[in-house]
């Protein structure tokens, strides 16, 4: 999807919808576009169409939005977003819905689907989750499980993927799965500006704390079993003899089917790994960045640094203020 000019989002408007579920989502992806235009020169367009299968759909709230699109004439997208739902009126929506049918053929034809909340029944509802892992609104996993007993519910996780599918239990989580998909979209370093600009509190990052089932999402085990032996060993230098050998291929062929479907070299999703786990020291240890370093196997701290500004687009220190801003101290004064 990188190389592609123009990025299609369908947003489902349905009747009882919480529109703050749609709002964030948005908001994140129209600041997405506009720093990668600006910092990468590309014409990337965002084209955001509202998708609706009546006339009548209205959040909850009483605020009033224009009718979306027909389903019937939206054949193409990238990523569809399902929003949350108030007190689930889903529940009655059947399969056979043109709705249900649209969500199953733009899945068939490669599209992301990401449901916020209760938004996950209607996922249920087409089939799509049959034997798959999904959560949803903690208020509502006993029903989802009562009428999805074929998914896999995982109640204590907050977000999962599986394929091309991704479901998030609450807002808050929502905005974490799109720092996570427009890292996917885009890259990591447009995924660190929108993340600094919506949410740059000290949370876990996405990888922590997803079920993903089936990742990497790639079909080349080859390189994902490269991928598993740098996860295993990410504190040591890079060994291409180590990982060719796991693979089964040479060094040259190594690096070239490794670049194909990560987008990375495997210096860089090396380098990489280990910044993400120095990102997690920054934000929720108070070591040192020297010591950080070490433990994440670089030479030195202006090694680590040098890295991590390129990944993250700040100093590591700068990184560690900016996410402990918002923490008040022992000697807060209200």
């Amino acid at each position: 999807m990188r190389n592609r000019s123009d990025f299609h989002v369908s947003v489902l408007q349905l009747d009882k919808m919480l529109l703050s579920s749609l709002a964030m989502p948005l908001e994140m992806l129209h600041a997405a576009v506009s720093y990668h235009r600006t910092n990468t020169r590309s014409r990337l367009s965002l084209n955001v169409e509202p998708v609706s299968t009546s006339d009548d759909c209205q959040p909850v709230g009483g605020l009033k939005i224009a009718s979306g699109t027909s389903v019937a004439d939206i054949d193409e997208t990238d990523l569809v977003i399902v929003p949350a739902m108030w007190r689930n009126p889903l529940r009655k929506l059947d399969a056979s819905d043109p709705l249900c049918d649209w969500l199953r053929q733009r899945y068939s034809e490669g599209a992301v689907i990401m449901s916020i909340g209760t938004g996950a029944w209607l996922l249920g509802k087409a089939g799509l989750l049959d034997g798959q892992a999904a959560t949803t609104h903690w208020h509502a996993l006993d029903a989802f499980a009562h009428d999805f007993p074929d998914v896999r519910l995982q109640r204590d996780h907050l977000l999962t993927q599986a394929g091309r599918i991704y479901c998030a239990a609450s807002i808050n989580s929502g905005a974490d799965l799109m720092i996570h998909l427009i890292g996917t979209l885009f890259n990591n370093e447009t995924a660190a500006y929108v993340e600094q600009q919506f949410s740059p509190e000290a949370r876990m990052s996405f990888d922590k704390r997803v079920f993903t089932e089936g990742a990497p999402q790639h079909a080349d085990e080859a390189i994902a079993l490269a991928q598993s032996w740098l996860h295993q060993h990410w504190q040591e230098s890079l060994s291409m003899r180590r990982m060719s050998e796991i693979a089964g291929l040479s060094e040259r062929q190594l690096s070239r089917r490794f670049k194909k479907v990560t987008g990375e070299s495997p210096g860089q999703y090396l380098l990489h790994l280990k910044c993400r786990f120095g990102k997690e020291w920054l934000k929720n240890s108070d070591l040192s960045v020297a010591e950080i370093a070490q433990l994440c196997g670089f030479s030195d701290a202006s090694h680590f640094g040098r890295i991590f500004r390129r990944w993250q687009g700040v100093a590591p220190s700068d990184y560690r203020r900016a996410v402990r801003a918002k923490l008040f101290s022992v000697n807060s004064q209200f």
